[in-house]
């Protein structure tokens, strides 16, 4: 006689924390029934008798609890559709130099349905599962808890009935990460479109929207109950045939579909998984923005400042250091999660307002919410107008490697030694050389986790030393290299290693001019910048002012450079307007650089009208607003003065 089993999935992970009140478990939690998730449960948690927290998951089959350690809980969950039952957290015995950590609890709590043939209810006034402490360093099942509760609850039953009796499915929770392109040569990404998860049975599980890439993102989704993936266009297209692509997380592309009836679908098939290629549990976002200071009216970049990420609970667990642009990037950013953006008060004068920009200098939203000793902005990583501004695709990234050699110890500095920076192939990428204080820089890199080391002397001083010491530009030490006798000293570049060594930062062709990038006399750079202007009006709007306040400080800081500014339209509406209103916008452009200080000799504004299209949204040809969008821009040409 078989006996009906109850199944049962966990992820812990231990985080040290730096601040002692940070500490505590975050219990995450998926409730399903019969395999399917369950919504609208009341989530009930008491400790020592009393109740300390109350939520209802209402739409969502997710929920997220942070208890401290070093203390027992019961958490109770109610539900019409199935049986009230439960479960016991026992941290009481988590040592007091324990209580500190973070540790992380990823549970699927399959519910037991309302059956009195099969279930014997009486059991419930019982823990239906329970948490313990391993005395080591995180919360585990309670095993043998566990399968003694299964054997109690579920009542023996007769053979030929207990033969049609299946055992639950094992329930699979990931996250599903793609992103939609439509199938034209510039890829241009499907924006801000609704995005379906249905299951077997064409029943939508899960919704979402594509962001500013195309990228979309379903998170606890149940793989059993997913099959197809769907965009809804609305009523955009109606009798153009259009082709979309949809590819994953790694830009490995899965498929490719005709929009019909202004929807356009991926579904599994008997060649491949369409979804299973899409599987990413370990997403995470980019974001990228600046900060800007506005005393009396006067913009001015919040230059090489300290900004913070926080979490939820107002924790540091990020730094970065604005560029002299106010430009800062934050990593890893999980979908769903809460944080804040925040900057120190003693940072900003009594006189300013610091204000958030778009890397393309938008205006987002003032930092101007107050914590004890800062200016925060809070944020969600989840679809909507804010993050999805400062959000930032990797290919637009770009990275610095610097630190300084030591042979031994720091009263030893290595100058002339010759650094190979290699690929994940150990290939050559670039060289530098270290100067006298055994400094030494790559800019410019492309944004990537793979870098080595190898290091090379003409006077082989290396021969002399044991160990080559690496520290970072803040004189921190990140690593002790062991040289071998007769070979080369070589130095994979870790995660961890690379947090120390590394400034990533937005790709910005006005970042490398300001940092002394020279142009050739008689060659020209070309930066394409999106200035916005109201229809059929050649006025100067906020967030374009910022963006040509950039490009004074350039050419203020780069003396020896001038400017041809340029204004393009789409093709929308007649040729010779066009091409009147782009001229009287690249004047009114031009106009307001001078006006910042730089000599009229050295700006000149040209209008072009459509005449030169970037793509294949030339007159009569049928786009979107999103291809036309390319070619709305104002291109600024800088050339040797």
């Amino acid at each position: 006689m078989r006996n009906l089993y109850l199944t049962v999935g966990f992820v812990f992970l231990l985080f040290k924390s730096n601040v002692a009140q940070d500490g505590g478990m975050i219990f995450t939690g998926h409730n399903s029934a019969n395999n399917a998730p369950l919504l609208n449960t009341n989530i009930i948690v008491y400790e020592g008798g009393i109740q300390i927290q109350n939520i209802n998951t209402a739409a969502s089959s997710d929920f997220k609890l942070t208890l401290p350690l070093g203390k027992n809980y019961k958490i109770y969950f109610e539900n019409k559709r199935v049986q009230k039952m439960y479960m016991e957290i026992v941290a009481d015995n988590v040592p007091e130099k324990k209580r500190n950590d973070v540790m992380k609890y990823d549970f699927t709590i399959p519910f037991f349905p309302l059956d009195s043939k099969r279930i014997d209810s009486t059991q419930f006034r019982n823990a239906f599962h329970k948490v313990i402490y391993d005395g080591k360093n995180k919360m585990v099942d309670d095993t043998i808890y566990d399968k003694q509760f299964i054997n109690k609850v579920y009542i023996k039953i007769k053979e030929e009935e207990e033969t049609a009796v299946k055992p639950p499915t094992t329930v699979k929770w990931t996250n599903l990460a793609g992103k939609f392109t439509y199938s034209n040569k510039e890829k241009t990404p499907v924006i801000n479109k609704t995005v379906y998860l249905f299951n077997n049975k064409g029943e939508i599980v899960k919704t979402t929207n594509t962001n500013k890439f195309g990228q979309f993102i379903f998170t606890g989704v149940n793989l059993n109950e997913a099959g197809k993936i769907e965009v809804d266009f609305k009523k955009e297209f109606t009798t153009q045939q259009v082709s979309i692509d949809l590819s994953n997380s790694k830009e490995e592309h899965i498929c490719n579909t005709i929009i019909n009836s202004n929807k356009a679908d991926c579904q599994n098939s008997a060649k491949q998984n369409v979804i299973e290629k899409l599987i990413d549990p370990r997403f995470t976002y980019k974001i990228s923005a600046k900060l800007i200071a506005d005393a009396k009216n006067e913009k001015s970049f919040f230059a090489n400042k300290t900004v913070y990420l926080l979490n939820e609970r107002n924790t540091i667990i990020k730094r970065a250091k604005t560029n002299i642009m106010g430009s800062f990037v934050f990593t890893d950013i999980k979908p769903g999660m809460q944080y804040l953006i925040g900057v120190d008060k003693n940072e900003v004068n009594s006189d300013s307002k610091i204000s958030l920009y778009t890397t393309k200098d938008n205006f987002l939203s003032p930092v101007d919410s107050v914590l004890p000793g800062r200016f925060v902005r809070r944020f969600t990583a989840e679809n909507n107008i804010f993050f999805n501004e400062i959000l930032i695709d990797e290919n637009q990234l770009k990275m610095d490697i610097s630190g300084k050699l030591y042979g031994d110890n720091v009263n030893n500095p290595l100058g002339d030694i010759q650094i190979m920076l290699l690929n994940d192939k150990m290939e050559t990428i670039d060289t530098t050389t270290t100067d006298n204080f055994g400094r030494f820089i790559f800019r410019y890199l492309p944004y990537r986790s793979d870098y080595n080391f190898a290091f090379s002397d003409k006077y082989q001083m290396l021969d002399a030393i044991n160990n080559i010491l690496v520290y970072n530009s803040d004189d921190e030490v990140v690593k002790i290299i062991t040289g071998v006798k007769g070979k080369r000293f070589k130095y994979k570049l870790l995660a961890a290693d690379q947090n120390k060594l590394v400034e990533i930062y937005a790709e910005d062709p006005w970042l490398e001019l300001l940092s002394g990038k020279k142009i050739k006399k008689g060659e020209t750079e070309t930066i394409i910048e999106n200035i916005f202007f109201e229809k059929d009006k050649s006025d100067l709007l906020p967030d374009a002012q910022a963006t040509l306040i950039k490009v004074a400080m350039v050419l203020k800081a780069a003396t020896k450079l001038k400017l041809e500014l340029n204004a393009h339209t789409d093709c929308n509406g007649d040729d010779k307007y066009n091409q009147t209103l782009s001229e009287q916008r690249a004047k009114a452009a031009s106009d307001y650089i001078i006006s910042k200080g730089v000599d009229a000799s050295r700006v000149i504004g040209k209008g072009f009208g459509e005449s030169k299209i970037l793509n294949h949204c030339k007159n009569g040809v049928f786009c979107s607003d999103d291809e036309h969008h390319e070619n709305r821009r104002i291109e600024f040409k800088m050339l040797q003065n």
